[in-house]
C-alpha cells in the first residue's frame, strides 16, 4: 500500500454553498426596510390622487363683498311727528371666484335692512366669473324709511343711521362636475348723515 494520506472530503462542498448563502442573503430588517418605503410611495402616490380629484371636482365657496358705497340725495327730518331718512346708495360689489371652473349665477336680489326692517333692495345681474379670476358689479339702489320710532328719531339726531346688507348668489361653478353654490353677501355700512358719506363699511 501507498504511504500517502488520504484525507477526505466529503461534506466540505456543502459547506461552502451554505456559507456562500449566508452571505448573499439579505437581512430581514433590509426587507422590511424596503417594504416600509414602497407603502409610503404608495400612500403619497394615492393622496396626489385624491388632492387632484378634489381639485377638479370640489368647488371652493366664492366670495361676495361691498367695495365701495357712494351717497347722494339725502334726505331725512326728525323734527315731524314721523321722522324719517331716504337717499340713493351706489354700490360696487366684488365677487370672487377661488375655482378652476367659471363660476356663473343669475339675476339676484338682496335687502338693505334698518333695525332689522326692510328699507331697500338690492339687485345684482347675473353673470359669469372666470377661474381664478374675480369681478366688479355696480349697484344702485334707493333706501327710505319713515316710522314715528324713538330710536329713529335719536339715530337721526345723532347723524348716524346704521344699515345691513344681505343677498344670496345662487349660482353653479363649472368644473369636471356642476357643483352648485350659494354665495352670501354681509356687509354693514355707517350712513353720517351730518357729512353726507358713508362713515364706516365692512363685510364678513
Amino acid at each position: 500500500m501507498s504511504g500517502y494520506a488520504i484525507k477526505t472530503t466529503y461534506g466540505k462542498k456543502s459547506k461552502d454553498v451554505d456559507e456562500a448563502c449566508a452571505i448573499h442573503q439579505p437581512k430581514q430588517s433590509d426587507i422590511t426596510g424596503k417594504i416600509i418605503i414602497f407603502t409610503l410611495a404608495g400612500l403619497c402616490i394615492l393622496l396626489c390622487i385624491f388632492i387632484s380629484i378634489g381639485f377638479y371636482f370640489i368647488a371652493k365657496p366664492p366670495k361676495a363683498s361691498l367695495t365701495s358705497v357712494a351717497l347722494s340725495n339725502l334726505r331725512y327730518n326728525d323734527t315731524s311727528s314721523k321722522p324719517y331718512f331716504n337717499a340713493t346708495l351706489a354700490m360696487q360689489i366684488r365677487i370672487e371666484n377661488p375655482n378652476f371652473g367659471f363660476f356663473e349665477f343669475p339675476t339676484s336680489k338682496g335687502d338693505i335692512l334698518y333695525n332689522g326692517r326692510v328699507v331697500g333692495e338690492v339687485k345684482i345681474n347675473g353673470q359669469r366669473v372666470a377661474s381664478y379670476s374675480a369681478i366688479k358689479t355696480e349697484v344702485r339702489t334707493e333706501v327710505s324709511y319713515i316710522e314715528n320710532q324713538v330710536s329713529l328719531k335719536n339715530d337721526i339726531k345723532r347723524g348716524l343711521i346704521i344699515l345691513k346688507i344681505g343677498a344670496k348668489l345662487r349660482g353653479e361653478v363649472h368644473l369636471e362636475a356642476l357643483n352648485k353654490t350659494t354665495v352670501k353677501l354681509k356687509c354693514l355700512m355707517y350712513l353720517n348723515l351730518i357729512d353726507e358719506v358713508i362713515q364706516r363699511l365692512w363685510c364678513k
